[in-house]
């Protein structure tokens, strides 16, 4: 019983936490070039944005808007819409880092159980990370963990044929997929014609 009320009270805080961040210090940036500062979040792949705090919030989706981004104590978090393909609408993705070719991530939880101890379910959330690339004047992004089987690696040195110095770092281990970030800033700086 004591388990019990724990996980009730701790889902709570979460929920009650997750009210109060819902609303981060943002600025949007339309199709036609004007911006607006406010605050904002992102659900559902759509903006809810407002101006103020004790103003009323609407919700904006990639017909209007291009971008979000918002102010953080680490500095400024991206959102962009990208269209992933000719069929479906595009996806706002968090832009990792920017540059001849750019890193984008999507994330994902979703809510797993597991039958605990003493009958009682435990629950816990996974976090999905996908990784996408994208050269400039390219009309789509290219996936590198995606599917059921994670081939970053041969993904990576597919897309970056054209740069051996980055081919053998990532071949040797030296860079891994934890390093993506890293990989396209030293294909931006060492691999690209200006």
């Amino acid at each position: 019983m004591k388990k019990l009320f724990t996980f009730i009270a701790l889902a709570i805080l979460l929920s009650s936490t997750n009210c109060f961040s819902q609303s981060e210090k943002a600025t949007i940036f339309f199709k036609d070039g004007e911006s607006i500062q406010g605050y904002g979040f992102v659900k559902n792949n759509k903006v809810k944005f407002r101006v103020s705090l004790d103003s009323k919030g609407d919700f904006w989706e990639h017909e209007m808007i291009d971008k979000i981004e918002f102010e953080t104590f680490f500095g400024i978090k991206t959102f962009k819409y990208i269209k992933a393909n000719d069929f479906n609408p595009p996806f706002l993705m968090e832009l990792v880092t920017e540059g001849e070719v750019s890193l984008y991530r999507k994330s994902s939880s979703s809510w797993q159980t597991n039958p605990g101890l003493n009958g009682l379910p435990s629950n816990y959330k996974v976090e999905k990370v996908t990784n996408f690339l994208i050269r400039k004047g390219d009309d789509f992004p290219s996936c590198l963990n995606c599917g059921l089987f994670n081939k970053w690696k041969k993904r990576s040195i597919d897309f970056f044929i054209n740069c051996p110095g980055l081919i053998e770092k990532i071949k040797s281990n030296e860079y891994r997929e934890i390093h993506l970030q890293e990989i396209v800033e030293y294909y931006n700086d060492f691999c690209t014609e200006y």
